[in-house]
C-alpha cells in the first residue's frame, strides 16, 4: 500500500487510516505491540485514579505504541465501558457543514447567521448505531445522546469522521488476539465549545457535567488529539519558525505544556483556546475546554510521551511537515499524587 496515496486529489484521511489498518505489515506491527506488553504500572495507576488518557490519531507506526499502551490497560483493569471523546475534524465536515463551521467564525457575518451556525455544530455528537465497524472487526457500541450538550448525529455530519477509527481498531485487534469481548464503547465527538460571539464555554460545562455523570470504577473516559500540527502543509509561510527540524521538538512540547497549563492550572479557558488554534494548531482546541472544566481548578495534567510525526512525505510536501503524537494524562484532583 502506497503510503503517499491522495484520493480524488484531496486526503481522504478516513479511507486512508482505514487502508493502513488494513496493511498486513501494520496488522502484524500492532499484534507485535499487544504481544510485548505484558504489564504498564504507569498506565494501570492512571486508569485506577480515574484519568482520562489522551493519544493521537496519527498514522499507525506513530500511535501504535502510545495507543496500545491505552488499549492494553484498559483491558487489563477490567474496565467494562469507555466514553471515548473524539475530534470533529471541521477539514472533514461535508459541503453544508464546512460552510456552517466558517459562517460561525466569519466576523463579517450577521450575528444571527453567526449564531444559527454555532447552534447547528456546538457540542457533542453521538453515531446512531449500536456497533462500530472496525479493521478488525465489530465493537459495541453505547451512543450517548439525548442528554444536554450531546446530540445523535441524524445528518451525516460524522460520515468522514475518522479520529476515533485507530483506536476502536486496536480495541477490537486486542480482543480478538486474547479471545475476550470487547469492551462497550461511547463515542462522543466534539464539535464547537466555544460561543464565537460572546466566547462563552457553556456547553463545554453541560458536556462534563454529563461526563461526570459516567464517572465508576468499571467506566474509563479516553480522548484522542493530535495537539500540534506544524510545517509546511498547516502553517502559513508569515508564520513560520526561524528554527532547525531538531529545534521543533522541544518548543512544541514546552508550547504544549505552558498552553494545557494556562487551561488547567490557571483556568484561562480563553486563552488556551487562542494559543492552542493560532500556535499549536491543536484539533483539541475544542476538547481542552470539556476536560478543564470536568476536572475542576485542581485538576492535573502530565505528558507522558511527546514526539513529532514526520508528515511530508504522507502529504507530498517539504519538511518541516510534522503532527505531534502524544500521550498525555488528565488527572483529577482527589486522585493525584505528588512526584
Amino acid at each position: 500500500m502506497s503510503r503517499r496515496k491522495l484520493y480524488n486529489t484531496v486526503m481522504d484521511w478516513k479511507r486512508y487510516y482505514r487502508d493502513e489498518m488494513l496493511d498486513e505489515e501494520t496488522r502484524d506491527y500492532l499484534e507485535a505491540l499487544f504481544a510485548g506488553l505484558n504489564g504498564d504500572e504507569e498506565i494501570d495507576s492512571l486508569i485506577d485514579r480515574g484519568a482520562i488518557l489522551s493519544f493521537p490519531h496519527t498514522a499507525a507506526h506513530y500511535i501504535g505504541p502510545l495507543q496500545a499502551r491505552v488499549v492494553s490497560g484498559l483491558y487489563r483493569n477490567g474496565i467494562e465501558r469507555v466514553v471515548a471523546l473524539g475530534v470533529l475534524h471541521t477539514s472533514t465536515l461535508a459541503a453544508p457543514y464546512a460552510e456552517l463551521y466558517r459562517t460561525a467564525l466569519d466576523e463579517e457575518r450577521s450575528s444571527d447567521e453567526r449564531l444559527h451556525a454555532y447552534s447547528v455544530l456546538r457540542g457533542g455528537f453521538s453515531p446512531n448505531c449500536d456497533a462500530i465497524d472496525t479493521a478488525f472487526g465489530k465493537m459495541p457500541c453505547q451512543c450517548v445522546a439525548g442528554q444536554k450538550g450531546v446530540r445523535t448525529d441524524k445528518a451525516g455530519l460524522l460520515v468522514n469522521e475518522f479520529s476515533l477509527d485507530s483506536f476502536f481498531s486496536l480495541m477490537a485487534l486486542y480482543a480478538r488476539m486474547h479471545g475476550v469481548s470487547p469492551i462497550s464503547v461511547s463515542p462522543i465527538y466534539i464539535g464547537m465549545t466555544r460561543d464565537p460571539l460572546t466566547g462563552s464555554f457553556d456547553v463545554a460545562s453541560d458536556i462534563a457535567s454529563l461526563l461526570r455523570g459516567f464517572r465508576d470504577e468499571r467506566t474509563a473516559i479516553v480522548t484522542t488529539g493530535d495537539i500540534v500540527h506544524y510545517g509546511t502543509a498547516y502553517t502559513p509561510a508569515e508564520k513560520m519558525l526561524d528554527l532547525l527540524d531538531d529545534q521543533l521538538e522541544p518548543h512544541f512540547r514546552a508550547e504544549s505544556q505552558r498552553i494545557i497549563s494556562l487551561a488547567m492550572e490557571k483556568q484561562d479557558l480563553a486563552g488556551a483556546f487562542l494559543d492552542s488554534n493560532e500556535i499549536l494548531r491543536s484539533d483539541q482546541r475544542y476538547i481542552l475546554p470539556v476536560i478543564c472544566q470536568y476536572l475542576g481548578n485542581k485538576g492535573q495534567f502530565r505528558i507522558l510521551s511527546f514526539s513529532l510525526s514526520d508528515y511530508s512525505l504522507i502529504l507530498s510536501t517539504p519538511r518541516p511537515c510534522v503532527v505531534a503524537s502524544a500521550l498525555v494524562a488528565y488527572i483529577p484532583a482527589d486522585s493525584s499524587s505528588s512526584e
